[in-house]
């Protein structure tokens, strides 16, 4: 099993907690019955468990993933908080902090399920670049590998309409040689503009 296929086990599984948490909450408040605040901590638990490994990446994310994760580590933190205030809590405060409980559970099944399905697009092998074919073109692909993943397929399809305007052979081979030399500063540039945002 890779890791982005252990990620996305995980992701599942807390996800599938969260849901399960909203759904006891609510069908004990429908009730008239509240749940445990011993059984909300070891939901929680549990879900903070799962989160711990779903949500560890060793690559760099693009930033709605980046975000995505920020956001369910809140949520899980505002679910943990809520737990908390529901000791010593009067009737009427304690349903209003369960229903807290039932609208960031439903939130943090959402921001999962969405992590778990980008974690999935993120393991699929890359689909076959035309590009792939050439000695300039798989120059031009090692070359992508320093900049940010998320701009990797726009730079090297610049690169390769620029070079089929190249005039001859020597020419082409002129330009990846110069891109080639140019590659730490073009990461570089590449680093900092990204930094900047």
């Amino acid at each position: 099993m890779t890791g982005a296929a252990r990620q996305g086990a995980a992701c599942r599984r807390a996800g599938a907690l969260a849901r399960g948490l909203r759904r006891d909450v609510e069908l004990l408040l429908g009730q008239g019955r509240s749940p445990s605040e011993r059984e909300l901590r070891e939901t929680l638990w549990r879900i903070d468990h799962a989160l711990g490994a779903g949500l560890r990446f060793d690559v760099r994310l693009d930033a709605e993933l980046e975000y995505r994760r920020g956001h369910a580590r809140n949520v899980a933190l505002v679910l943990r908080r809520t737990t908390d205030e529901l000791r010593g809590a009067d009737a009427g405060r304690r349903a209003e902090l369960l229903a807290r409980v039932i609208r960031s559970a439903d939130d943090l099944a959402r921001t999962i399920a969405w992590i778990g399905v980008r974690t999935q697009e993120l393991d699929r092998p890359p689909p076959a670049r035309p590009w792939t074919a050439t000695w300039t073109g798989r120059l031009i692909g090692l070359t992508a590998r320093l900049l940010p993943p998320e701009v990797r397929h726009d730079f090297v399809e610049d690169q390769c309409g620029n070079l089929a305007g190249a005039e001859s052979r020597r020419e082409r081979a002129a330009y990846v040689l110069g891109l080639l030399t140019q590659a730490p500063g073009i990461a570089a540039a590449a680093a900092r503009a990204r930094a900047r945002y």
